[in-house]
């Protein structure tokens, strides 16, 4: 059980600074685009990842967070009674949105959040919704 704990506790952690991360570079990178042109080459590297993956690592950090939590403090099968209905049900409405703009208007999904099933839904999507409601 400890040994849950402490990847439960890292995977919050990796989870809370990749929010982290993501919130600096949303209200001092993009309002002040300058920066990226004075950028050491760490820091390019670093912008390229967070661009490239940042959304998957953040959102999978987190919904492995909050499974192992759920699991620890609810059990297994209550945890899964949880986890497959939100998955599936969010899974089903994102996709007759994108699909149809029903019941949410017109939109899509762009690249930057992952594989995207039926090509149209990032795989991170349903996750999000998953650990957001627990």
């Amino acid at each position: 059980m400890r040994q849950l704990v402490i990847a439960e506790r890292v995977c919050l952690i990796g989870h809370i600074v990749s929010k982290a991360f993501g919130l600096v570079g949303m209200l001092l990178v993009i309002p002040n685009a300058e920066i990226i042109f004075n950028l050491s080459q760490v820091g390019e590297t670093a912008m390229q990842l967070s661009m490239a993956g940042g959304g998957v690592v953040d959102i999978i950090l987190g919904t492995i967070a909050v499974s192992i939590y759920a699991y620890r403090t609810l059990g297994l099968g209550t945890w899964l009674a949880f986890m497959l209905p939100a998955v599936l049900i969010s899974l089903g409405s994102e996709l007759l949105g994108t699909s149809t703009g029903f019941p949410f208007g017109d939109y899509s999904y762009l690249s930057g959040l992952g594989y995207k099933i039926a090509g149209l839904v990032p795989f991170t999507i349903p996750l999000s919704w998953f650990y957001v409601g627990l």
